[in-house]
């Protein structure tokens, strides 16, 4: 249960805090003094919790021989990591760039951990060579960060099927979308939803949570948990049960 008014350490800045979030808990800052969120620090208990066997805060930690990458980690958590592991912050628009779902061969088997929070809604059909990327980047025995938004639907709802190209187009003040099918056929989405935003980052799919538990085994990851237990020393307070981190690791 969250309890509004709660104290708290912060797991990324490592300073006091109370728990006093508007909107969104999952999104909104509610760290005083970093502006984390609950799914920042939710990504953090989860990636302390697999490396050292318990969650630690990341001002707390020594330096560490491990690598670990990011894809468009969040700025505050990304510097944490930096200064404690050989981390890199990558991202898919600029340098340094990683395409999970076509990793360069020079990114292969690199990393020790690798953080991918609210990324893979994102990418392009088959979704399922992001999974293969994420296992093609670690080291055997290497871990995952997962957090994507998923519903109730056991399966995958795709949003854009079959769709070879598309162009997100502002009309009217609206946001539209409009795909050209693989057959030639052309589609309109008169609703798309966006993250960070209408005109931001589309998001493709709603993930089912058994499909992300099927694509992370059939890339060939192990040992799969959903870190669903609150946590109230780390703020750690899951507003609801989608989106929560899953971790995997490499076989």
């Amino acid at each position: 249960m969250v309890m509004m008014g709660a104290t708290f350490r912060c797991n990324i800045c490592g300073s006091p805090s109370i728990f006093m979030p508007s909107g969104d808990w999952r999104e909104a800052p509610s760290c005083q003094t970093c502006g984390s969120s609950v799914r920042m620090r939710s990504v953090i208990h989860a990636l302390t919790g697999r490396l050292y066997g318990a969650p630690r805060a990341l001002p707390d930690l020594g330096p560490d021989p491990r690598a670990g990458l990011g894809l468009s980690d969040w700025e505050v958590y990304a510097a944490g990591l930096e200064r404690v592991f050989h981390y890199r912050n990558t991202f898919y628009h600029q340098e340094p760039r990683l395409d999970i779902s076509a990793p360069d061969p020079a990114f292969h088997g690199v990393a020790d951990f690798l953080i991918s929070s609210d990324v893979f809604e994102h990418v392009a059909e088959p979704v399922s060579a992001a999974f293969d990327g994420a296992w093609e980047v670690l080291r055997p025995g290497g871990v995952l960060i997962l957090t994507v938004p998923y519903g109730d639907d056991p399966f995958t709802r795709e949003h854009y099927p079959g769709v070879c190209d598309l162009k997100v187009l502002e009309l009217g003040g609206d946001w539209i979308v409009v795909t050209r099918a693989a057959n030639g056929g052309v589609g309109l989405d008169l609703k798309p939803v966006f993250h960070g935003g209408p005109g931001s980052t589309l998001e493709m799919r709603l993930f089912g949570l058994q499909d992300i538990f099927r694509a992370l085994e059939a890339a060939g990851f192990g040992e799969v948990q959903l870190h669903e237990a609150a946590d109230p020393e780390w703020g750690v307070f899951p507003p609801h049960s989608y989106g929560l981190p899953i971790s995997a690791v490499r076989h």
